[in-house]
């Protein structure tokens, strides 16, 4: 008899299904002068967006994959 496993909304219905399959983030710290962080969260805040998001965002050319969050 082969064991077969629940859908997960019948298991724990309250489990956010965002938080389950997100994917673990690591932090990088990066030296910068001061006026260069400054205007990075200026921007970050025009649009609207978190630093983190911005700098993500910028370094997608680099990356082999899509690494939106």
């Amino acid at each position: 008899m082969a064991l077969k496993s629940k859908p997960l909304h019948e298991v724990r219905p309250t489990i956010p299904l965002a938080t389950v399959t997100q994917e673990e983030v690591v932090r990088i710290n990066l030296n910068v002068p001061k006026r260069v962080r400054q205007a990075w969260k200026a921007r970050a805040l025009r649009e609207d967006k978190t630093l983190t998001d911005l700098i993500m965002e910028a370094m997608k050319p680099y990356s082999r994959e899509d690494v939106s969050a």
